[in-house]
């Protein structure tokens, strides 16, 4: 989801009777499912000002449930774009440490690794089956708090609000193999790098990305490589490369890494809102 073009991926479910789910379908489904893309204005770019009127538009031109209501009938699934959060691989031993701990850890983490406020940002965490490593994200807090204050004044309920990359990676999970692998991401606005050796996820890497870089596989190629070369100690020779994100020729990457295989799961031609659309799936 581009900023620039921040169309909160919201499933805006309908209920016409107590006790039905509504479920959204993906981007494949009819044309009964609507899709609205609210531009964000150019002043606001890149900015969580904009990214909360954009919401706050997209809430007002969505449709309401007919008829009285005591509470919100309208639920929203949220997907941000990564560019609004950090990451970063935190490696131990956290088998025994409690859920609050480890956020405290990555807490810190983020403020020593990034400058950031520890009071000013929400942690989100997965920890790998094993338990000796975790995947933490760091959001705003201001525009977490801003998304759910701007959805209660519509009368929506947030019912998930979750950024892509972790959610590419829990769908990617089965498809690496124990090798020396990076499981690389493609958006828009940046190229998110998770290398993995033993099944365990070793290091996390990103790089910016503009509009001459996206078209250009080459370039993502060199980039994927200076991200490679970076972290790890294996030859990339040896390295098998997972691609996702965008729906990219991987004839460059061949190039400089063993083996390139596309992650059915994550790779779409769709644009980048409705890619991340099918992360609220």
């Amino acid at each position: 989801m581009r900023p620039t073009r921040l169309q909160h991926l919201l499933r805006l479910a309908q209920r016409a009777r107590r006790g039905v789910r509504a479920v959204t379908a993906p981007p494949s489904l009819p044309p009964a499912v609507e899709h609205a893309c609210i531009a964000m204005e150019e002043a606001l770019h890149f900015s969580e000002q904009g990214a909360l009127d954009v919401l706050r538009r997209a809430l007002a031109e969505a449709p309401g449930v007919p008829g009285p209501a005591t509470k919100s009938k309208r639920r929203a699934f949220i997907v941000l774009d990564d560019f609004w959060a950090n990451h970063g691989i935190l490696r131990g031993d956290f088998r025994t440490v409690r859920a609050r701990e480890v956020e405290d850890i990555a807490r810190s983490y983020f403020a020593e690794t990034f400058g950031l406020d520890g009071d000013a940002i929400m942690i989100r965490t997965v920890m790998q089956r094993g338990g000796r490593a975790v995947f933490a994200s760091a959001l705003s807090r201001s525009l977490h708090d801003g998304i759910r204050d701007v959805s209660a004044d519509a009368r929506v309920e947030v019912q998930s609000l979750m950024l892509g990359l972790p959610q590419a990676m829990n769908r990617a999970r089965h498809s690496v193999d124990g090798s020396a692998s990076m499981l690389v991401v493609v958006a828009e606005t940046v190229l998110h790098a998770v290398l993995m050796e033993h099944d365990r996820w070793v290091a996390y890497g990103a790089q910016r990305l503009f509009a001459d870089d996206v078209a250009d596989t080459l370039r993502l190629a060199a980039i994927t490589e200076q991200v490679f070369e970076r972290f790890s100690n294996t030859r990339r020779e040896d390295c098998t490369i997972y691609l996702g994100g965008l729906d990219l020729d991987p004839s460059a990457f061949e190039q400089r890494f063993a083996t390139v295989r596309r992650l059915q799961d994550i790779v779409s031609n769709a644009s980048a809102p409705l890619r991340l659309m099918g992360f609220a799936l």
